[in-house]
């Protein structure tokens, strides 16, 4: 709806994953490289954790996006299922077919299998699950017999959870002291400091085709930066509603004002004008 006005081939803050648009700060990319080297070396155990709009959905489609071919994956996002159900949705995100099979004996046979072809072409099987803290006790567990399918010399399934920072929570907990045990790599993804936020302001407002790296002044910033607390997908939300709120009152450079009135409308606490409404007129 904006784009034209400010000149931008395309929304520049949309808070979908998409690698075209991913900056790495320091600390994503510290993330990226633990993330890249349990790949490689084909770590039992990995945990990556941060708060909620750290990025850590869009680490995991870049690290997806460039996946060697010897390296197979199964992604799940949603692990709110059953047991039985998360047996078969590996093997069906693996290509495997069941058959109709639906016993949990039956559909880990079927992966035993998988995972010693893979194993015998020299390939590596990855899990990789999403909003892990949302696992439960039945699930964690079942994901830690998956890591018992080996060889007499290698492990045959490794495993990367990626969850808000209860994960370590529920991981520190007695009864999960075997599966604690197996993690040989862990990294925290801290939100953006001021200089981060600014440059990630800037690198999308480029790959959006900006003419214009100056869209938000430097009080504008700091009010996101302040508002935001580094967090991507808050600076996301608030830099996008800001264009919006430019773009209805013709305004090609936004401010503190703008962020503020913004953030007010976010936050339930202002009053949401007209002026989204005679959008649609235009």
């Amino acid at each position: 709806m904006y784009e034209k006005f400010f000149g931008f081939k395309e929304k520049p803050f949309n808070i979908t994953p998409d690698p075209k648009f991913v900056y790495l700060s320091e600390t994503h990319k510290e993330a990226l490289a633990h993330l890249r080297y349990a790949i490689r070396e084909g770590k039992l155990f990995s945990v990556i954790t941060g708060e909620v709009g750290t990025g850590k959905t869009t680490l995991v489609q870049t690290l997806l996006h460039k996946m060697d071919e010897n390296v197979r994956t199964a992604y799940i996002f949603n692990p709110l299922m059953e047991p039985e159900d998360f047996l078969n949705y590996i093997c069906e995100d693996l290509g495997l077919k069941s058959n109709g099979l639906k016993s949990r004996g039956q559909n880990l046979a079927l992966l035993h299998n998988f995972l010693l072809d893979c194993y015998s072409q020299n390939e590596k099987v990855f899990l990789i699950i999403d909003e892990a803290q949302s696992l439960d006790t039945k699930l964690l567990e079942e994901v830690r017999l998956l890591t018992n399918l080996e060889t007499s010399k290698n492990k045959l399934l490794n495993v990367i959870l990626l969850g808000q920072p209860e994960l370590n929570k529920t991981l520190a907990d007695t009864k999960f002291r075997a599966l604690k045990q197996r993690i040989t790599i862990r990294y925290n993804i801290a939100a953006l400091n001021f200089m981060d936020t600014r440059e990630y302001i800037f690198y999308r407002l480029k790959k959006a085709g900006a003419r214009d790296l100056s869209v938000f002044d430097k009080g504008a910033i700091k009010a996101i930066f302040k508002y935001s607390k580094g967090i991507p997908r808050v600076i996301n939300i608030v830099c996008d509603n800001a264009l919006l709120t430019g773009f209805s009152q013709e305004q090609n450079r936004i401010g503190k004002s703008i962020i503020k009135e913004v953030i007010r409308d976010l936050e339930g606490s202002g009053t949401i004008k007209k002026r989204r409404f005679l959008l649609f007129k235009q």
